[in-house]
């Protein structure tokens, strides 16, 4: 069988699943590749259609939902629905901008629907809104999967990263968007002492995260790094307004950590409230410190909540998991 992934390369967690799923699929016998187009091509796809000319005969291609239709040719195409961004329940977070450019990506997504041989969705959410908004009922919900080797418990000292070993750290993973809710973060950091400290992987300037002593940002970081922080942090936070899947929290889970996030779109299909974590009030400031509280405050829960976050992992959100569905997918095309 011989799969190759075509994506416009956004920089974003769509590109670390087409790398992770074609990487595991080779595992598995699979002649697998990745093919990334500039970032200019989402706003007019239509020219991709060309590089179909260079297909090998017998190829399945799987592309995202927005770009997928120009690569739709005698060979079989499959579309993955990552998260609407046309979703009218976020459009009070956009910019005019922003509600201008996802009307024509749902018109993109309209396109690739009508040719697709396979729509997945990866989660129940996202499917149950790509039904409710695009009125698509036939697509199949594949959850998106995590390296559990790599994303594992580990032990880091917290004085490599010249953290006080007894600060209480939280932390956030995430580009700086109103969806992720990274502007709530100063805000949640001002409702807690300096006893905690906010570490986050995107830079904040634009909410004067400069002025509070309890937060500190990374920027980019390697994927060592990246783990290591996972480690170290007492409780992943997340607020965000809008997940297809949530691969951050996942990450975070898989390396056994509690976590605090909202209760709306995806999440709850990762965490189950009480039990691995909390889930808040969507843009509740106070939901959100009081739960952060309460874990951090009881080291019992907070170790109960991350074993729990790990089994969960193992149990129904591997990579291997991942790429056997989709294997199995593929070879009923």
């Amino acid at each position: 069988m011989r799969v190759i992934f075509k994506q416009i390369k956004g920089n974003s967690g769509i590109d670390v699943w087409s790398n992770n799923l074609s990487a595991e699929l080779v595992n598995f016998g699979v002649i697998s590749s990745v093919k990334y187009y500039p970032l200019y091509d989402a706003f007019c796809p239509y020219l991709l259609h060309l590089t179909n000319i260079h297909d090998e005969p017998h190829t399945i291609t799987h592309s995202n939902i927005s770009c997928g239709f120009p690569f739709k040719n005698d060979n079989p195409l499959v579309v993955t629905e990552h998260h609407i961004m046309y979703d009218p329940m976020y459009s009070n977070y956009l910019s005019q901008r922003q509600k201008i450019y996802y009307q024509l990506i749902k018109k993109y997504e309209e396109k690739s629907l009508k040719v697709a041989d396979i729509v997945t969705c990866v989660s129940k959410y996202t499917q149950q809104r790509l039904e409710k908004i695009l009125g698509y009922t036939d697509s199949k919900v594949i959850y998106n999967g995590i390296d559990e080797n790599l994303f594992s418990p580990r032990t880091v000292d917290k004085s490599h990263y010249n953290i006080d070993s007894n600060k209480k750290v939280l932390l956030f993973v995430g580009n700086l968007s109103k969806r992720k809710g990274s502007d709530l973060l100063p805000q949640i950091m001002k409702k807690l002492d300096d006893d905690y400290l906010l570490i986050a992987t995107s830079g904040l300037r634009n909410y004067h995260a400069d002025s509070y002593n309890n937060i500190r940002t990374l920027g980019k970081i390697n994927i060592n790094d990246l783990v290591n922080i996972y480690n170290l942090c007492d409780i992943f936070i997340f607020p965000s307004r809008l997940e297809g899947f949530g691969l951050a929290i996942a990450e975070a889970m898989s390396c056994g950590k509690p976590v605090v996030t909202t209760n709306c779109s995806s999440m709850p299909e990762l965490i189950i409230d009480g039990k691995g974590g909390f889930l808040c009030e969507k843009d509740n400031i106070n939901d959100f410190s009081s739960n952060i509280k309460l874990i951090a405050e009881d080291d019992d829960l907070k170790n109960k909540m991350g074993l729990y976050n790990r089994r969960r992992i193992l149990d129904k959100f591997t990579l291997e998991r991942m790429a056997r569905e989709y294997l199995k997918l593929y070879e009923s095309i």
